[in-house]
Formats: C-alpha cells, structure tokens, sequence
C-alpha cells in the first residue's frame, strides 16, 4: 500500500513538472543538466525558444560564481567575426550584461571581462571569459588549450563548451565536414579529458537532418528527451508551448512560412527513400575513405558496411584499388536521380553527406 501512494505522489509530481515545462515561454536548461552522467547535451527547438539564451546565461553564471572559463563555437569564421563584432555584443545578451555586471572587451577570438578601469575609463585589469572559435578553421586553433595545469587541478573547475548552430541552413554552402572538424576542435581544447567536460550543442529544428545527430546513430522523430547512455548523451527535442506559440503567431514568419520547421519546432522528415524490405544479397561495396565505405544490397539499397565480401567501387583515387571517375560519376547521378534506397535515414544522411563533399565547391 505505501509503494502504491509513493508511485502516486511520484506521478503526480512528475505530471505536475510537465505541466509547468508546457506552460513556460521559454526554455530552462535546469532538468536536462541534472543527467550529470551525460557529455553531450543536444538542444533541438523553433527560433526563439530561449536556448541560446539559457546556455550563455549559464556559462557566465558558472564564470561570475566559480571563474569558469567557456568556449562558444560556431560553424564558420563569418558567424564567429559576427559575434565578436563591437566587444561581444552578439554573444552576451544585454539583459545579462545588465544582470551580471559584465563590462566586456575583446581580443582577437577572446573576451574579456574587464574588472577595473582606471579614473580616465582605461583597462586596469580584466579576466578572461570566453574564446569564441569557428570549427571550419579548426586547424588554427590547434595547441589554443584554455585551460592549464592549475586549471585541471583544482576540482571546481568544468569545461564548458557550446556548439550554438550546429545546423546548416537549408541550402547553405557544404565546404567542410562538420563532424570532423566538430571532432577535431573537441580535441584541440580538451584532448583526452573524460570528466568535468560539459559540452552543449544547440540547433534549430530544420528538415536537413544534423550531421553531428546522424554521428550519434540518433535522429528525434518525435517531441521528448532521449538518453544516448553508450554515447553519454542527452537529446532534448522541445515542443513548442501554448505561450511560445502564441508570441510566434502573426509573427513576419509565421506569416510567410508557416510551416517551416525551424519556426514550428517540427521536424519534417521525408522517409520516402527508406527501405523497409528484406535485404537479400551484397551487390558491391562503395568505399569513400578506408575507414568508411557502404554496402549496395540488392542492386539499389544503400546500408552501412558491415564486413560484406563483395566488389568494391572506389569513390576516390589514392584507396588501395582501383577508381573509376565513370563508375564514382555513374553513383552521383543514380543519387541524384533518386534511384536509391536506403536502409534507414541515418544511412541516407551520412551516404548524402559523403557525396556532398566530393562535389566541387561553388564559390
């Protein structure tokens, strides 16, 4: 009988935090941040639901309380200059500046917060804040580590990171690998740590699936919190509340598009190319890099490698085999005229995005 009214009391606190979630106009990272096992924190929504807002509230939070240090990363050096522009103001929020007291200046790709200034207005002392760092330029960055010896050691002390705009746009240029490049600026700032490490990725919700999701084998169908716990990862897919709603209608967007996902917060997923029959036999392997190639079963479904012994179709030169420009050109065009299917989305995203990169560049 107790179990039985603590199961009730316990539903009823939890519908109770759901109704209060649904009634917010804007989001708060407090219950997605208590999964402390977690590295990676993805944060999926319409614009203006308060992300952005609510990770930069808390990284200066952590810097004004603790001395935390962050870093915000963007995808290209165009967004990361739009944010340093005018000592940060695209990067701090003057509601938090006001709320914090923070007199900002920049240095390159740091901000600074200035503690002291002289009788003239001069820089007396200031503290480091934030790097503000493009994963498309990862290659500069590499020995820019943040944090040093006395950093690591003193057990107050988080890594915290965000990827703000992990999505590209609809159209937009695809000139680098965004997991790679996303990879490898990880590694450039925090090399081989594993604890205290907080890593934030913010997108909008758009009907291009993400690259870096499609990394993680996951892509949210529907509205809801998913636990990647082999991947240390927590997906935060955020429907849109009766009061975001309503500050959206009759909004410029939601007059124009109002079906947009990356105003609606719906995803828009077209499964028209998976699969959903039997595999029956290997036709031959399509091998983009040594370490990732894809199998075609069947003679037009696409899935990942799994080991399969069959002919192998090089989609590169330089693959310990031998490439055909005819035969790589033969699989674009089948792509590009819809003549595949896939196994599943995930497959299909990555397959579209190695493609993608073999394509030339226009400028």
């Amino acid at each position: 009988m107790k179990t039985d009214v603590k199961s009730i009391i316990k539903e009823k606190n939890r519908a109770e935090k759901k109704r209060e979630m649904l009634n917010r106009e804007w989001y708060s990272l407090r219950s997605i941040l208590g999964n402390q096992w977690a590295l990676f924190y993805f944060l999926l929504g319409g614009r203006e639901a308060g992300k952005s807002y609510a990770v930069t509230d808390f990284y200066v939070r952590q810097f004004k309380k603790y001395g935390r240090p962050f870093y915000w990363l963007r995808l290209t050096d165009a967004s990361q200059k739009k944010l340093l522009n005018n000592n940060a103001e695209k990067l701090v929020d003057p509601d938090l500046r006001r709320k914090y007291g923070l007199d900002l200046v920049t240095n390159g790709d740091a901000v600074y917060e200035v503690t002291e200034r002289t009788t003239k207005g001069k820089i007396a002392k200031k503290r480091l804040m934030a790097r503000v760092l493009a994963l498309s330029t990862f290659y500069n960055d590499k020995g820019s580590g943040l944090f040093d010896k006395d950093f690591l050691n003193d057990p107050n002390m988080f890594y915290n990171i965000c990827l703000d705009e992990m999505n590209r746009e609809k159209n937009e240029k695809n000139s680098f690998d965004i997991v790679y490049a996303f990879t490898n600026q990880l590694e450039n700032l925090v090399r081989s740590t594993k604890k205290r490490l907080r890593v934030i990725c913010i997108g909008n919700t758009l009907e291009e699936a993400s690259d870096i999701l499609c990394a993680f084998n996951f892509l949210p169908e529907e509205f809801g919190r998913f636990k990647l716990k082999k991947k240390r990862a927590v997906i935060e897919y955020i429907a849109p509340t009766e009061k975001y709603l309503e500050r959206r209608k009759g909004t410029i967007a939601d007059i124009l598009m109002p079906t947009a996902s990356t105003f609606t917060n719906k995803i828009d997923t077209d499964t028209s190319l998976v699969n959903k029959k039997r595999l029956i036999a290997p036709t031959f392997s399509i091998v983009f890099r040594k370490d990732l190639r894809f199998t075609m079963w069947d003679s037009n479904v696409i899935a990942e490698y799994n080991g399969e012994k069959c002919p192998e179709i090089y989609m590169r030169p330089y693959l310990d085999g031998v490439y055909s420009q005819d035969q790589k050109n033969a699989i674009i065009a089948r792509f590009d005229a819809r003549a595949f299917t896939f196994k599943n989305l995930i497959t299909f995203k990555k397959f579209q995005k190695e493609l993608s990169l073999l394509r030339p560049v226009v400028r």
